[in-house]
């Protein structure tokens, strides 16, 4: 998994994104050290998880974004 900063995102934003589209993942590290991951698919986020290298997100926003998406 490539890592990038957060900066690096915020300037390549649309490139980075056209990647995630077709696959790829990136590991963004942010200036207070609370790391974030871009993957393309569900199934990338739980064998990250899995193998430890991301932590599952408590978080009512994405709670809520999940069950929007599964109802359409």
């Amino acid at each position: 998994m490539e890592k990038i900063t957060l900066e690096q995102l915020e300037s390549d934003f649309d490139s980075i994104f056209d990647r995630v589209e077709k696959g790829e993942s990136f590991h963004i590290l942010t200036p207070d050290g609370k790391d974030v991951m871009m993957v393309p698919s569900e199934e990338v986020i739980k064998a990250s998880i899995e193998a430890g290298i991301a932590s599952p997100m408590d978080d009512d926003y994405f709670k809520l974004y999940q069950e929007t998406a599964e109802a359409s």
